[in-house]
């Protein structure tokens, strides 16, 4: 890459078309637009969070002084404080009624904010409201036993918020005291009334729009679909930050909201201006923006088909190549353009996926060869250890002149040697495996006669299935060694067998169970880990070398589990294979031997 030119180098072709087009029209869009938002910002939010603190704190000292009044009602009036101690119909207590009734009449105006003042018991409701009587008459009857029940519950000393369709704006403030035990007072203060206040300051023309939200996040006095603003975040109508700027996410508009809370009830009083009303008093920088953003649109599109063309589609043909590569697909190749990078990368990509391939070949081949002469070395490490056994029980049989157990004795040990001599595939059936298992089982018997018993408990559909070459008559012969400790017990072996569906496909479950003194704690831990064996546990070599066969031929899908057999305690393996095609027969398979 010595003599290449600069031009042609993809570090110095972004480098360059990077500054060129980008930080002059970054540097100049970001810093007016940042200069006019911020001064936009600061003046706004200076001129009206003022009056949103002196509308929001007036609006407080107008409910504490409500209350204050509803206190003095309670306490200091003589007409309520009787009222519960005449008799309801009374004369003496229509008369009490009336003159409070009076006085709750011309207190109602008194108090701009509020609505309705009531005196309420359980037998009689009194009230005088600025709004619709009936309609107030309805939602008190209704609603002033909740009222009290809720704030006794509650026990806050403020203005709970309550919800009434029947209600003109639905949404209402409402705080009562108790006089005596069963008559309480107090007032309403709808929260339409308080948004009629605040609208002839904020509702005008486009300056933005005031609102009235409850702390759980829900925009008072409105319906939703009225709602023009929807807050991203309710955890903001508690913090009387000097501004926000938000985005409401069902318009995509931004806004900034201003947020005072009220000291007297969980509600919070907000200005929402539109970004846009912000910046319509700076015409030059909107403009500039506008066209600058256009502009920056325009460059960047043909600057991302430049990259693209350059640096992006040879980069995805690479990201794409290697994926192939690590997938296994070896026969993909890359083409090259003009920068002297990517033709390198390409190249060099191109010639390792050649040379991946050849070796994965080789390596496939080799590893074939090793896999076929570990499993012949394996197999005659299974060769049988009971040689002299077998040659001195004829030899006792011999020399009690007992000919027939000689012949048979000699008939079971040919039969023995002839499968292992002979056994040259891979694959036998399950029957012939079987029927090794049998002449094994038959010449041990003659060591333990009438001790060692045996039965099979295999589908016949199963015995035509291949399967590796003594994958079970070591756990068989390992039983015999190290179950049938006590010579003086019957020893019984149960090998059963059945077909099962899994969700990874159909599987040949073999089971060799005996009825000895089972597995120690520590050998069935370390056989089931697949962990080296104790020095004194070397005879079980054999077992280990199933299970090696088995995972070498099987690919892993096979699985070998040890257990203590169910009821007796002895020894318990499980062998699961994957079940070949119902089709599919050992290759070179030759007749069977029955038992």
């Amino acid at each position: 890459m010595g003599g290449v030119p600069l031009k042609r180098s993809i570090k110095a072709q972004l480098v360059i078309s990077f500054f060129v087009v980008m930080i002059p029209v970054v540097l100049f869009v970001v810093g007016n637009n940042l200069y006019a938002k911020n001064v936009v910002r600061d003046k706004i939010s200076e001129t009206y969070r003022n009056t949103l603190d002196l509308f929001a704190e007036s609006t407080d000292r107008a409910m504490s002084e409500i209350s204050g009044y509803l206190s003095k009602l309670a306490v200091l009036d003589t007409d309520v404080g009787i009222l519960a101690s005449y008799p309801v119909g009374s004369d003496p207590y229509m008369l009490t009624k009336i003159r409070i009734q009076n006085k709750i009449q011309r207190d109602v105006g008194f108090y701009n904010l509020i609505d309705t003042i009531f005196v309420f018991s359980d037998d009689d409701l009194i009230f005088s409201t600025s709004g619709r009587v009936d309609a107030v008459k309805v939602v008190l009857n209704d609603n002033a036993g909740l009222f009290i029940r809720k704030g006794r519950l509650a026990q806050k000393n403020e203005w709970m918020l309550w919800y009434d369709k029947r209600m003109p704006g639905g949404d209402f403030l409402v705080r009562s005291m108790e006089v005596t035990d069963g008559l309480y007072v107090g007032a309403i203060i709808r929260v339409s009334t308080i948004l009629d206040q605040l609208a002839i300051q904020w509702n005008d023309g486009g300056i933005g729009e005031s609102a009235v939200f409850e702390w759980g996040g829900r925009r008072l006095g409105v319906s939703s679909e009225e709602s023009g603003f929807h807050l991203p975040n309710k955890e903001w109508l508690r913090d009387d930050a000097p501004f926000r700027f938000v985005k409401d996410e069902a318009t995509g508009k931004r806004f900034m909201i201003m947020n005072h809370p009220s000291s007297q009830a969980d509600i919070t009083t907000s200005i929402i201006i539109p970004e846009s009303y912000m910046l319509q008093g700076l015409p030059y920088f909107q403009k500039v923006a506008y066209f600058m953003a256009l502009g920056i649109l325009l460059i960047f599109a043909f600057y991302l088909l430049f990259i693209r063309h350059k640096l992006f589609k040879p980069l995805q043909q690479l990201i794409s190549g290697m994926r192939k590569i690590s997938f296994g697909i070896l026969d993909v190749r890359l083409q090259t353009n003009d920068t002297v990078e990517l033709v390198f990368l390409a190249n060099t990509f191109n010639n390792m996926a050649e040379q991946i391939k050849t070796l994965r070949i080789g390596m496939y081949e080799e590893q074939l060869r090793a896999q076929r002469i570990e499993l012949k070395q394996l197999q005659a490490q299974i060769n049988p250890h009971f040689y002299m056994n077998s040659l001195n029980i004829i030899y006792n049989f011999a020399a009690l002149g007992e000919l027939e157990p000689v012949k048979r004795m000699a008939l079971h040990l040919g039969d023995y040697f002839r499968f292992i001599m002979r056994v040259n595939r891979d694959l036998i059936t399950l029957e012939e495996e079987l029927g090794h298992i049998e002449s094994y089982l038959r010449i041990q018997s003659y060591r333990f006669p009438n001790k060692l018993s045996w039965r099979y408990d295999v589908p016949e559909r199963m015995k035509g299935k291949a399967v590796p070459a003594l994958c079970v008559q070591p756990f068989v012969e390992n039983a015999i060694i190290h179950g049938f400790v006590n010579h003086r017990k019957p020893f019984v072996i149960t090998i059963g067998g059945q077909m099962v569906e899994e969700a990874g496909g159909r599987f040949m479950l073999l089971a060799i169970e005996d009825n000895g003194v089972g597995f120690a704690d520590d050998v069935l831990e370390l056989l089931n880990a697949g962990e080296k064996l104790p020095q004194s546990e070397t005879s079980r070599l054999g077992v280990l070398n199933v299970i090696q066969r088995l995972k070498l031929h099987y690919r892993g899908e096979a699985s070998v589990t040890f257990f203590h057999a169910p009821g007796n305690g002895g020894a318990a393996v499980r062998i699961k294979l994957p079940a070949p095609p119902e089709s599919e027969r050992p290759e070179g398979e030759s007749e069977c031997t029955t038992y």
